[in-house]
């Protein structure tokens, strides 16, 4: 059980799901430290998530941080740890479980409405290079702490078909009008279609079906789950990789294809994919003693299968986000608007880049899921 602390500040209000995140005052680690718990009331309600499905992410992430203590030779970025428990749901009362870790400063949190540039993202690759070929060295007692389903039961729990219906209705109306391209307009209407169980459960199978070899993925590598530094000049370094909860057996594309489409621009993303794929393969070969377990060309295409999951999903989860903004700036003139269309010109008045560099984002993904898939 974990001890009593006083608690400084909810650090994770409104930028996680699946835990809450605290900042402690704990002597014995030196100070201010992050307390991690599994469970979120929110997320409960909503995705109707269990104490069993918390547990699970939980005791998943605990084990990916008992590995990277054991494979310190990798020199991947994470936070210190200072304590891991797992939850137990079998005991009674039920044990929640924590995690207790570094809390690391100068840290500048990304959202859906940041972009990277091409060169801030090479030390994240290398890093999932390395995290990866961690999975050949783990023990098979190890290997079984590591689920292989996640893919599937995590997507299709979220996108049953009424919260789809939600997320992609943010899309109706004059939303759409701020593409400029047809071809990613028609793709609106095919994103339902996409993120489908069948779908689900073909990129969770893939390595089987593709003859790819797995490796330990991350599972949720967005560059949410990345921490960054601001430097003077307003470029970013890469900090540390965190959030392990979704770490699983399975295609490295899953990975790379979740950090691309949300932390690129859409002529970034275009320009940078194959020498990013280069550089993880090249680092991936040299942390795997010279034989990467899997050629370049398989790589590729790999890819360009998982770019459909994760270029749909940014499609069709963050434009809410994009919506909720602007509801946001209504202290601002643009409160008085009577239409939407309007909301948005007086909104440029104070944030046009924003308004440009997300449409930029979506329109190239729109476009890139039209022509990379089988519809």
């Amino acid at each position: 059980m974990v001890a009593e602390y006083e608690v400084v500040e909810d650090v994770g209000l409104g930028k996680g799901m699946l835990s809450t995140m605290q900042l402690i005052n704990a002597e014995e680690y030196g100070g201010k430290v992050l307390l991690k718990v599994p469970g979120c009331e929110g997320t409960r309600e909503r995705f109707l998530i269990d104490d069993n499905t918390f547990c699970t992410l939980h005791n998943t992430e605990v084990a990916a941080y008992t590995f990277l203590e054991r494979h310190q030779e990798k020199n991947i970025s994470y936070p210190k740890v200072y304590e891991l428990e797992k939850m137990d749901t079998t005991a009674d009362p039920i044990k929640p479980g924590h995690i207790i870790m570094e809390y690391m400063r100068d840290i500048t949190h990304m959202y859906c409405t940041d972009n990277l540039k091409p060169e801030e993202l090479e030390d994240a690759v290398k890093n999932l290079a390395r995290f990866h070929s961690i999975g050949a060295d783990l023990t098979e007692e190890e290997s079984k702490e590591v689920v292989r389903d996640f893919v599937k039961s995590w997507f299709t729990k979220l996108f049953i078909q009424s919260n789809k219906d939600s997320f992609i209705g943010n899309w109706k109306g004059e939303l759409t009008d701020l593409l400029t391209s047809e071809m990613a307009k028609n793709t609106i209407g095919k994103l339902d279609g996409i993120l489908t169980p069948e779908n689900f459960e073909k990129w969770n199978d893939d390595c089987q079906i593709s003859g790819v070899q797995e490796v330990l993925c991350h599972g949720d590598y967005s560059f949410h789950n990345l921490l960054y530094q601001k430097l003077p000049d307003g470029s970013f370094k890469f900090r540390a990789i965190v959030d392990f909860q979704s770490v699983n057996w399975g295609n490295a594309a899953q990975d790379l294809t979740r950090l691309f489409v949300t932390a690129l621009g859409g002529k970034d993303r275009r320009d940078s994919e194959d020498r990013l794929l280069k550089v993880y393969h090249d680092e991936l070969t040299a942390a795997s003693g010279g034989k990467a377990p899997f050629t370049f060309e398989q790589l590729q295409q790999s890819y360009a299968r998982f770019f459909q999951l994760h270029g749909a999903i940014v499609c069709t989860v963050t434009p809410g986000l994009f919506l909720t903004y602007l509801a946001d700036r209504e202290d601002g003139p643009e409160k008085d608007a009577a239409s939407f269309k309007e909301k948005i010109s007086l909104t440029l008045i104070f944030d046009f880049q924003f308004r440009d560099k997300m449409m930029e984002k979506y329109q190239a993904l729109l476009e890139d899921l039209n022509r990379k898939h089988d519809f």
